[in-house]
């Protein structure tokens, strides 16, 4: 199984000429090498991005949803959803060679992009960090809420540059 293009075949593609792997809106991808994992869009969606430094394998994952453990669609498009999401990540990173028990965590994007009183962005943040934190994986960095889109670089050297809608840019 190659760990570039998701294994669920969704809106995935890669630039060769860049190094980029592109990882579309509900899906995820594991790289073992040098490429970058970028996704954009992120508005009220999260990324995770997980990363085994020692082993330099990496994952990116780009979630529009909370909760779809208990949904039919949740088992066939895991990205789709932060838990479900999460558990296929993991489990993909670890096929490709990195430790579930070394991996470190990065989290951008729920923002609140409409005045909703059930906002979507917070809820997909607080499960992103439930689900981390009940495998024990530690959340390093985040750039999370408030009401600008972000994209996101997950770079080879585990680093994650988020860029806002408004131009700020921050590398975590």
């Amino acid at each position: 199984m190659s760990h570039h293009p998701s294994s669920r075949g969704g809106a995935l593609s890669r630039d060769p000429d860049a190094g980029r792997i592109k990882v579309g809106v509900s899906d995820l991808a594991v790289t073992p090498g040098g490429e970058t994992l970028t996704t954009s869009g992120l508005g009220s969606c999260v990324a995770v991005a997980l990363v085994d430094r020692s082993t330099g394998v990496r994952g990116l994952l780009h979630a529009m949803l909370p909760k779809g453990g208990e949904t039919d669609t949740g088992m066939e498009r895991p990205g789709k959803y932060v838990d479900t999401g999460i558990e296929t990540l993991i489990t993909e990173l670890d096929a490709a060679g990195a430790s579930p028990d070394r991996l470190e965590a990065r989290v951008a994007g729920g923002a609140e992009m409409l005045d909703l009183t059930d906002a979507v962005g917070p809820r997909n943040v607080a499960r992103a960090e439930q689900c981390l934190e009940a495998v024990g994986i530690p959340v390093v960095e985040r750039a999370v809420g408030d009401g600008v889109g972000r994209t996101v670089r997950f770079r080879a050297d585990g680093r994650l540059v988020v860029r806002a809608a408004d131009g700020f840019e921050r590398t975590l």
